[in-house]
């Protein structure tokens, strides 16, 4: 990860390994922080911020502004044009579609704006969370539920997602 100008330190690392843990979804600075210091990690908020956009600078990670104004952080994934993030469980997935490409060549030649499908982000709700506002869990349906799945609520995520990034370490 350390490019010119840059260097690895033991914060950085636990950051990245906070952001690995939890590659499928975008993290606020809090949530890093809060995850960081529950495997022991030393790290100031600023530092875990000052990390994480130095991180989305270098193109490494993925910033996303959630409604309410809040930045998210997440690993960029390889190959994807775009991205979709629940606005419920903050489940990020990668958006690779045709659609995107007409989209963005329709924006360009009617409106004169080129998007740039990399950064494009759409906020809606998953699967999962439609299915659990209609009331309908994955065990009604007779499904699995995903590893990290969607949960409802943020802070029943965030906290679950705190002690699946204390297992995975």
């Amino acid at each position: 990860m350390a490019s010119r100008g840059t260097y690895n330190t033991q914060q950085r690392e636990l950051v990245s390994a906070c952001l690995t843990a939890h590659a499928d979804r975008y993290l606020t600075v809090d949530e890093v922080w809060l995850a960081v210091a529950h495997v022991g990690g030393r790290v100031g908020r600023t530092t875990v911020y000052r990390n994480l956009e130095t991180l989305a600078n270098s193109g490494i990670v993925l910033k996303a502004t959630a409604p309410g104004g809040e930045a998210s952080y997440r690993l960029k994934p390889k190959g994807a044009t775009g991205q979709l993030v629940c606005v419920e469980c903050r489940r990020a997935f990668p958006l690779d579609c045709h659609m995107t490409t007409e989209f963005s060549d329709h924006v360009l030649e009617h409106h004169g704006f080129k998007v740039l499908p990399t950064r494009t982000v759409l906020y809606g709700l998953c699967h999962d969370c439609v299915t659990a506002a209609e009331g309908k869990t994955a065990a009604d349906r007779g499904e699995a539920a995903p590893a990290l799945g969607g949960v409802g609520l943020a802070r029943r995520a965030a906290v679950r997602r705190l002690s699946d990034y204390k297992t995975h370490r």
